[in-house]
């Protein structure tokens, strides 16, 4: 490592630590309310909320055997994200690989705990498809404005949401509309950056509504350089909610959600080089049947039926394909899900049922076309939850799936948690996964391998929460996760095959801290390890850093406010010497919202303030130096809200 290298790093610990200490050096009171009384959460990870996601039935945030992060839908709206993934990207041990802005839609990954198999959900039912990546389906979440908040669990959860659910779990829980209203949106900046979008929402004898369509477009970009990238980015998405309490104890909804995109990128290296221009395109369907009961005081059920349709197209020209080169993955899905539960005494039992059908085709330029290949799995869980003591409480689960192309497979869970004071909670906790093959893994033309194995394992976890008062609250987390059958891809023929036994640890410590009525503060820290396997070096290639900060402040008055966001990655060397342009880099992001009147609002976002260079991905193991997919420099988004 050179000095100026050493300095960098140096430089960059010592901001974040200046930063952590100034979360301690000031004082303030306890969350004040603002005027009108109410009290808002404008920080991830409040202790004192109620989460749902680690146990699936509502427990205090500060009580929760688990690692969750929360992003509240008021973060949501004041920092101005551009998708679900960007949101992301601030939450502590979360990492981003993105190719582009635009394109390679079904490529860009996120990691949680070092893995990137996450299952997202909506309202409780799973969203996953198969032959898909979870940052797939986030990056199309273009509109975030009916979300109430993001849960973030870290950690792996296959005992009660299944497969996938090996590096932890996202839950998004909608709005439920109270007044009518409609709401329009124009914002434009940097490299043709458009939003337009137009919502209408209400309630009115037990029925509520809320309807949104959704324009979103780029152009070109410049990274940190002044280079001028191709990309390109014209996406279409329309929401609708529908919810009617048929009874005081039964609420009925339905949501659907629609995307499409068409989608350009080339890297700078791929135009130099004569190389392909991918060009893609993503359309996305979804729809949910969910019926909530409360059956008594001490029981209630929720059903949920669900049906989606996911294609992805890519298409490429270039010197080596003259005739184009061209790839399709189409998967149409059937869910079912019934969870009910009853609480006897001291104990609150969960028992639930699930059912997926999937439905893949996958097609190849000069490749047959790969049609009628299914998987359906079914499963069952039970989850008991035992208060021994009111400061003590067990919970142990088990699953049992059974896959129509692998066989069954149990997954067994068990956490103690203590109050060891009021304001402080310890844990510990095993939890075992079990990880299937999609039918783009076993079938895919080049890369599929029909005899794959599944994938298992177990993540055990150790970790503290407190709440000191006057604002301040501090938890920390350690894991460490056992993969058997780590399914990967054999780095010469690219086929995927099972790369043998796979160790990961790492901790994390998360910081939130209330000043004032008007100043808040947030940090967070992660250190994650992920052993080398046949088919990758340390920590993924070194796609992965092994220092990660996230830091943010937020400021807020009757008609202004601010968030300032910053996140550091630290000794990320890639798979060879100067595979990535630098090795450890800042970003910084800006958000501010001025309330002209009660009905209308502007905001300015500014995205990596300092210009940054800098990428996420890299072609320098297989082909040259300076072959990057490099990200978008600084640039500036502005717009108008206004409601009637």
């Amino acid at each position: 490592m050179g000095r100026k290298e050493s300095r960098k790093k140096l430089g960059a610990t010592l901001a974040a630590a200046l930063g952590f200490a100034a979360l301690y050096s000031g004082g303030g009171h306890a969350f004040a309310a603002e005027a009108n009384g109410a009290q808002e959460a404008v920080t991830e990870h409040v202790l004192d909320e109620t989460v749902v996601t680690a146990t699936r039935t509502p427990v205090r945030d500060l009580k929760t055997n688990a690692n969750i992060t929360v992003i509240t839908g008021k973060d949501l709206e004041k920092r101005h994200y551009t998708d679900l993934t960007q949101a992301l990207r601030d939450v502590p041990g979360v990492t981003v690989n993105e190719y582009a802005p635009a394109g390679y839609n079904n490529s860009t990954k996120f990691y949680i705990n070092g893995s990137e198999d996450v299952v997202v959900m909506i309202d409780g039912v799973k969203q996953n498809y198969a032959g898909g990546f979870a940052a797939s389906l986030t990056t199309a979440m273009k509109d975030l404005s009916g979300i109430d908040r993001i849960e973030v669990l870290h950690g792996s959860a296959s005992t009660l949401y299944g497969s996938d659910a090996k590096g932890g779990v996202i839950n998004i829980i909608t709005k439920k509309a109270k007044k009518a209203k409609a709401t329009v949106e124009v914002a434009y900046g940097s490299f043709g950056k458009q939003l337009y979008s137009v919502a209408y929402e209400g309630s009115e004898n037990g029925l509520d509504w809320r309807f949104k369509y959704q324009k979103d477009k780029s152009n070109d970009f410049k990274d940190g350089h002044g280079n001028e990238v191709p990309s390109g980015l014209d996406a279409d998405s329309v929401n609708v909610h529908l919810g009617k309490d048929l009874s005081k104890a039964s609420y009925l909804v339905f949501n659907l959600r629609t995307y499409q995109d068409g989608d350009r990128y080339q890297a700078l290296y791929e135009k130099k080089q004569g190389l392909s221009q991918n060009r893609g395109r993503y359309n996305h369907f979804d729809a949910d049947l969910i019926w909530n009961v409360k059956i008594d005081d001490t029981s209630k059920n929720q059903m949920a039926l669900s049906r989606s349709h996911y294609n992805y197209n890519t298409l490429t020209h270039g010197m080596w394909t003259p005739g184009g080169s061209s790839y399709e993955l189409d998967v149409r899905s059937w869910k079912f899900s019934d969870q009910y539960d009853k609480r006897f005494d001291d104990h609150l039992l969960t028992a639930g049922v699930d059912f997926t059908y999937d439905d893949t085709s996958i097609w190849n330029r000069g490749s047959k076309s790969i049609d009628a290949k299914n998987l359906t799995n079914r499963s069952v869980y039970l989850q008991d939850q035992w208060s021994i003591t009111p400061e003590l409480k067990l919970i142990g689960g088990i699953r049992y799936d059974n896959n129509s192309a692998f066989g069954s497979h149990t997954s067994p869970s068990v956490s103690l948690g203590y109050d060891i004071t009021p304001k402080t909670h310890a844990y510990v906790s095993y939890a075992g996964y079990f990880l299937t093959p999609t039918p783009n893994q076993l079938y895919a033309p080049t890369y599929g391998n029909p005899n794959l194995k599944p994938e298992s394992g177990n993540t055990q976890e150790i970790g503290i929460a407190h709440d000191f008062g006057m604002g301040l609250n501090v938890a920390v987390h350690y894991y460490r996760r056992h993969s058997k059958d780590r399914i990967g891809y054999d780095p010469t023929t690219y086929v995927n095959i099972n790369v043998g036994d796979e160790d990961a640890h790492g901790w994390d410590l998360q910081v939130a801290k209330r000043f004032d009525s008007h100043v808040s503060a947030r940090l967070g820290y992660t250190n994650t390890h992920v052993d080398k396997t046949e088919q990758r070096d340390v920590n993924v290639d070194g796609y992965l850093p092994r220092h990660q900060w996230n830091i943010g402040v937020d400021y807020k008055n009757r008609r202004f406010d601010a968030s300032l966001m910053a996140r550091a990655m630290l000794d990320r060397p890639g798979p060879m010497k100067d595979a990535f342009p630098e090795t450890s880099y800042w970003v910084c992001d800006l958000a501010m919202n001025y309330k002209i009147m009660e009905t209308t609002k502007v905001y300015l976002k500014v995205n990596n303030i300092f210009d940054k260079f800098y990428a996420e991905h890299s072609n320098v193991k297989w082909g040259a130096p300076g072959e990057w997919w490099t990200a978008p420099g600084r640039s500036f988004v502005v717009g108008m809200e206004h409601s009637f």
